[in-house]
């Protein structure tokens, strides 16, 4: 396996399309470090300045979160599905490696290249927003936090590639793993808005509309997570041990609704499942 993981980081790092999103990355960084600056150009302690900053630090995470899962689909979406069409496969299982050590060495070696390529796009922008002036105040119990939520999320979405990768063909893969973080993606915004229709509580008609949103967020998030994992990295990032929050209370950025401790039991398992699934189905394919 461990041939597996060195082969698939040495290939990663030749793939046109990682230099692709390096340089996406770069210039995604520059005009958001262009932006701080005339943001922080008159500093002020006023609570509605540093609420705006919260937002804008959401904001810069959750771009760089979607240029890390475009990272994520680009990378990934043929690791499997790649190698049989190529016919490379052959001359990789001719060795003693077995097929389960193929796909679990796939997904070792893409999480640890994806990890170091989400932390530094995390660090980064929280960085940008430190060195401006930002008058949040971040705790490194608060950055550590953040970081691990912030790289959980790749680490699930590459599970569902993974394993879709080794049952299907590149073309279905790319559409599975799409379509997937789009309805996340939307399904995460659903249910903030929800959130925010029951926090207002203007009636009994909003507050019902505002359960209906809820559940089709939850709903959602059970075909891939990685937007409620994105909502509680904004909350440990922007939450003060003393319970003082930063998080704007509204906004498609923030974090008005946390998932439970029974969610994160629910991603483990998840994440098990399509691994193993996909090392059965791909163990029984007929190459």
């Amino acid at each position: 396996m461990i041939t597996i993981i060195k082969y698939t980081f040495k290939e990663m790092l030749k793939k046109r399309a990682f230099l692709l999103v390096f340089i996406l990355s770069l210039l995604y960084l520059s005009i958001y470090a262009f932006g701080l600056s005339r943001i922080f150009e008159r500093p002020s302690d006023s609570i509605y300045d540093i609420i705006f900053q919260s937002e804008i630090l959401s904001a810069g995470l959750f771009f760089a979160n979607f240029i890390v899962a475009f990272l994520v689909v680009l990378t990934s979406v043929n690791a499997i599905s790649g190698e049989i069409e190529s016919g490379t496969i052959y001359s990789i299982l001719s060795k003693p490696i077995k097929r389960y050590e193929l796909v679990l060495g796939k997904f070792i070696g893409l999480s640890i290249m994806i990890v170091l390529y989400s932390s530094i796009m995390f660090l980064s922008v929280v960085g940008l927003n430190i060195w401006f002036g930002s008058k949040i105040s971040f705790g490194w119990d608060n950055i550590l936090k953040g970081l691990f939520f912030f790289d959980l999320g790749p680490i699930v979405f590459l599970a569902l590639i993974i394993a879709s990768s080794s049952i299907f063909s590149t073309i279905n893969t790319g559409i599975i793993a799409i379509m997937a973080y789009g309805i996340a993606l939307v399904g995460g915004v659903l249910e903030q808005i929800g959130t925010a229709i029951q926090q207002s509580q203007v009636s009994a008609f909003g507050l019902k509309s505002g359960e209906s949103l809820i559940n089709a967020g939850i709903i959602t998030s059970l075909i891939l997570p990685t937007d409620v994992i994105y909502r509680k990295m904004t909350a440990e990032l922007l939450t003060q041990s003393s319970g003082i929050s930063f998080m704007m209370t509204q906004g498609l950025f923030g974090g008005m609704s946390q998932p439970s401790i029974y969610m994160f039991i629910y991603i483990f398992f998840y994440v098990v499942f399509l691994l193993y699934y996909g090392v059965k189905r791909f163990s029984q394919r007929d190459l």
